[in-house]
Formats: structure tokens, C-alpha cells, sequence
């Protein structure tokens, strides 16, 4: 997997970074390099999706740098797992990561919560997963009034991240990937990401409850499961994808909800 992708690595970027010095396109040291030189002066396809952005590519797959991927605190209680970021996501993690000062972003649980206010799930999404957690009762569990509150900057005990954390689109005219009818662990390329970018972060709050949302973000938690990264008592399954064009999402979302709703009271009580 690695060898596949640093070679399509060598035909994307233009010579911005030594591909040969990382075994990964997603390292530590080649993140840090990216981060560095990360800079958009506006938020269009265009500029967002060039070339020195581009961290690997397998196939019809790119994978992008972008102002996400920061830590959960020490302290979640639950994180919250989407599929992938999309380009109107990618688009607000520009945004703030260029409105917000270098202490902050360099403060990786400050920053976490930033993104899960102003990013993660944003729009018509969060709205529909907002109503599915209102109706499994997490707003009991965290003693607020209802799940949009989750969502608040001030709070350190909620996560919000994705399976493949950065963004993916899918080449030639770079749409967003939608993941169906996809394994993520099939993919070499994703399965890299889930296991050197997912897997730490899910470790790092091992107290949380994990709720991959849909069927593709769930194949990438259940592989950190079958290899032993991720406790099954941690994952609560069965939760849909909350995207607005998820033609399944309240059909599926009904016929789990009972046993979603005891999985949560067990687990929070």
C-alpha cells in the first residue's frame, strides 16, 4: 500500500515535499509539513483542491489537506464518526482555521472544539442528527436540553470526527466521496488513513462511546475492532448516515432505534 501510494503521491505533488523521507503519506512529520505550509487566500474548489494540497491518490481516490483532524479531549464522553469531510466542510475548515490565531490551532483540543462547532455535521446534517440523538435520549444523559447543544464550542465531552479523516474526492471532476457500497478497510489507501489518522484518536478518549454514522464509516471502525484498536463495547452500531440525500436514513434509523436506545442508557448509566 505504501510503495502504491507514494508513487501516485510523486505524480500529484510538484516537488513540495520529499516523498521519500515519509513511509506514509499520513505521518506526523509530512502532516506537520502540510499544516506549515497551509495557507488558502480564498475557498474555492480551485484553490482548496490544487496540487500542493494533495496528500495521496489511489486510483480515482484524493485525499487533500485541510484545517481538520484535530485531537478529542481526555475527557469525551462520546465521539460522533462520519464518513469523510465533504467540500463544504473542507471549505469552513479553511475559514476557520485562517480566522482562528496560531495559539489556538495549535491547541489541539481548543481547536477540536472549534471545528465541532462551526464544522462537523454543519447545515442540513447536523439537523438530522440532532433529531436522531433528541429521540435516543442523549440529552438525558449530558443533562442538557436538546443534542444541538453537543455542538457547542464550550464543551470538551463531545467529539466529532470521521473515518477517513481527511477529505476524499473522487477524480476526474473531484466530487465528494460518498462511500457506497464501499469497505473502507478494502482500500489501501483508506485503510491507512483509518488505521495511522482514526485509530489514535479513538484510543486517546477510551472512554468514549464511539457512533460511527452509516454504513461506510462503520466498515472503517469495525476494522480498528477486528484488529484490536477498538473495544466492541464501545461502537454503538446501527446509527444512519444523517445526510439529507440518505434515502435509508429513517427506515434504518427506526428499525435500530430500540436497541440503540438501551445500548446508550447502559453505557451512560
Amino acid at each position: 500500500m505504501v510503495s502504491a501510494v507514494r508513487s501516485s503521491i510523486s505524480c500529484y505533488q510538484r516537488g513540495r515535499l520529499d516523498v521519500e523521507q515519509s513511509a506514509s503519506p499520513f505521518s506526523t512529520e509530512r502532516l506537520a509539513v502540510m499544516r506549515a505550509q497551509y495557507a488558502p487566500t480564498s475557498f474555492d474548489k480551485e484553490t482548496l483542491l490544487q496540487d500542493r494540497y494533495l496528500l495521496a491518490a489511489e486510483g480515482r481516490y484524493r485525499v487533500y489537506y485541510a484545517g481538520l483532524g484535530a485531537q478529542p479531549s481526555l475527557n469525551a464522553r462520546v465521539i460522533f464518526v462520519g464518513l469523510t469531510p465533504g467540500f463544504s466542510q473542507m471549505q469552513e475548515a479553511g475559514r476557520a482555521f485562517t480566522e482562528t490565531p496560531a495559539h489556538v490551532r495549535n491547541d489541539p483540543v481548543a481547536y477540536s472544539n472549534i471545528l465541532r462547532h462551526r464544522v462537523a455535521f454543519a447545515g442540513t446534517m447536523r439537523r438530522n442528527l440532532c433529531g436522531m440523538l433528541d429521540a435516543l435520549g442523549f440529552p438525558a444523559a449530558f443533562g442538557i436540553a436538546e443534542s444541538v447543544q453537543l455542538f457547542d464550542e464550550d464543551r470538551d465531552d463531545v467529539s466529532a470526527t470521521s473515518a477517513l479523516v481527511l477529505p476524499v474526492f473522487v477524480a476526474p471532476d473531484l466530487h465528494n466521496f460518498r462511500g457506497a457500497g464501499v469497505d473502507l478497510a478494502k482500500v489501501p489507501l483508506f485503510r491507512g488513513m483509518i488505521e495511522e489518522l482514526l485509530a489514535p484518536r479513538l484510543e486517546r478518549a477510551d472512554k468514549a462511546l464511539i457512533v460511527p454514522l452509516g454504513v461506510a464509516a462503520a466498515t472503517g471502525v469495525r476494522h480498528l475492532s477486528e484488529i484490536g484498536k477498538v473495544a466492541d463495547e464501545r461502537v454503538l452500531a446501527g446509527m444512519p448516515h444523517p445526510s439529507g440525500s440518505n434515502g435509508h436514513r429513517i427506515p434504518q434509523f427506526k428499525a435500530n432505534e430500540a436497541s440503540m436506545r438501551q445500548r446508550i442508557a447502559e453505557w451512560f448509566n
